[in-house]
């Protein structure tokens, strides 16, 4: 087999290969692991560690047909929205800390043992990531793919794609295919995150003749031109737990046992409503030994979302994007196709909030699970995609007069790459006799009023709105106790003195995303790196 595709998901996963014979991307269902019918399209993106110490886990729906909420401290979810959220909540089993990145690998690794049972040897894996997924995110995943998928037989490429620039892909094949060179909103709400993309489609109709590298066709009529995005984390897992506050709250009496379990209800309450007006579960605590009837209406869940910010948060950043596309000229009325993909897209208030914002466009929802990973295959087919930099990354210098760090813009968001010209600093010693330059690069975010983002209390992830606005620095690298970690480091010989510039480093991107770092001994003349790679951009 050439190539499949995985959207590894904060709910749920999806995997997905070409068909020769049909020339369609097609889903793979495992059996034991996707979901039953309805769903069976989605592998829950679940992870039972039965024994750390040997690495033995149970993945996906398997965990729930073996009961294996119990004990709770051994399943995990939300296991992507941990790792891009930097959560440094690491619980110990069997003498093992479990790390995201732990849980992350082990839950990718039952997935190809799953795909290689089934006789399943890819020779190409495209996997996505959101739009927001910080750089240590993408290098975890780049690298634990690299790790987890080699074979005995051949390694097999892995390449990465934004997830809402694949569902414009996935929505633009097919039988209900969108024209050619059409401009494409990408709404994708799913467990962990919204994110949104503004995409122009290839002009060009033959998926055959696209051309065949991510990012450097010659031309243009096989590029997806990704034009304007943004994402916060926030999605269905927190309508989940806004459900189970609101139970817990309105019954405050009622001893429940088991929250995990009661979570699990509360989405097939979530799920189901999106088809019914009532939907009445019945809730039996195994700890308790008790039966509890619970009933939802869809007017009680708006009122929810209504009082949790949830539309709030979803104009917001509808907003920024329309903001975006406005500074490179295209105005609200142009966008006449709007994608939906993931499990909130089903909501019928969330449709009908969207399809009132873009009165004049169609609103397609037909795909809101497979459209990633069946557009992620698109580029295995030829496809050629051309992006820019999602994040603004900076340089961190002590500040001698100041006596406090600060940062250096180097590249903008929305720079395109690779870069025609390096950028140029010259750099001091910040004290007398000083050995070396240390250069730490990181992503200098900014986020308008009314942002949300995800904290860790205790055991469990929780979205926080912060009214403010505010810029952070994050660095690529952190140490254990969360400090920068230098991407390179300078010597210097002769010592450095505060009074004068000693080094001229030159900054610029690859067309891989990589940053490439050049830089030069002023006083000596000497070239102390050149073109050192020291991450990848996003």
């Amino acid at each position: 087999m050439k190539a499949i595709a995985i959207d590894f998901g904060s709910s749920n996963t999806v995997i997905a290969k070409w068909n020769i014979a049909t020339n369609q991307p097609e889903t793979i269902s495992l059996e034991g692991v996707n979901r039953p019918a309805p769903w069976r399209s989605l592998v829950p993106s679940l992870v039972y560690v039965q024994n750390a110490q040997e690495g033995t886990v149970e993945i996906g729906q398997r965990t729930i047909d073996l009961g294996k909420s119990y004990p709770q401290p051994r399943l995990f979810c939300q296991i992507k929205r941990r790792l891009t959220n930097n959560v440094r909540y690491n619980p110990k089993l069997d003498g093992i800390k479990i790390t995201p990145e732990w849980l992350g690998s082990r839950f990718l690794s039952e997935i190809f043992q799953n795909l290689r049972s089934h006789q399943i040897f890819p020779l190409e894996i495209i996997l996505t990531a959101p739009v927001q997924a910080y750089e240590k995110y993408l290098r975890w995943l780049e690298e634990c793919s690299t790790e987890v998928f080699t074979s005995q037989s051949a390694t097999p490429r892995i390449r990465i794609l934004d997830e809402p620039t694949a569902a414009a892909l996935g929505y633009g094949v097919g039988d209900d295919a969108i024209a050619p060179n059409a401009l494409v909103l990408v709404i994708d709400f799913g467990g962990g995150t919204l994110d949104l993309a503004l995409v122009r489609l290839p002009q060009n109709a033959n998926v055959h003749e696209w051309g065949d590298r991510l990012g450097v066709s010659e031309s243009i009529e096989n590029k997806a031109q990704v034009l304007a995005k943004t994402g916060y984390t926030v999605g269905g897992e927190d309508i989940d737990q806004w459900l189970v506050q609101d139970y817990l709250e309105n019954n405050q009496g009622r001893e429940i046992g088991d929250s995990l379990v009661l979570k699990q209800l509360m989405e097939r309450i979530k799920i189901s409503l999106s088809e019914v007006e009532t939907v009445t579960e019945v809730f039996f605590d195994l700890n308790t030994q008790t039966a509890h009837e619970i009933s939802y209406t869809r007017p009680q869940l708006e009122q929810i979302l209504e009082q949790k910010g949830f539309y709030r948060i979803l104009q917001t950043a509808i907003n920024e994007l329309i903001n975006r596309a406005f500074n490179k000229g295209i105005l609200k009325g142009d966008i006449k196709h709007i994608l939906l993909v993931g499990g909130c897209a089903l909501i019928p208030s969330v449709t009908t909030f969207v399809e009132n914002y873009f009165s004049m466009g169609k609103v397609y929802s037909h795909k809101p699970f497979e459209a990633i990973a069946h557009g992620a295959l698109m580029i295995s087919q030829g496809m050629d995609v051309q992006d820019y930099l999602f994040h603004s990354y900076a340089i961190r210098y002590w500040d001698r007069a100041l006596q406090n760090w600060k940062y250096q813009p180097l590249f903008q968001r929305g720079q395109t790459y690779p870069t025609r010209r390096p950028v140029e600093m010259l750099l001091r010693a910040s004290q007398p006799n000083q050995a070396e330059i240390e250069l730490t690069i990181g992503e200098l975010e900014s986020r308008a009023n009314g942002a949300a983002e995800v904290i860790f209390t205790g055991d469990r992830l929780v979205m926080q709105f912060d009214q403010r606005a505010k810029e952070s620095f994050e660095p690529l690298s952190v140490s254990a106790d969360g400090e920068g970690i230098p991407q390179a480091i300078a010597k210097l010989d002769p010592l450095g003195q505060p009074n004068e510039d000693r080094l001229k480093v030159l900054f610029q991107v690859s067309e891989n995303r990589e940053l490439l770092i050049t830089a030069i001994d002023i006083l000596t003349h000497q070239e102390l790196l050149k073109n050192h790679p020291v991450a990848k951009l996003r």
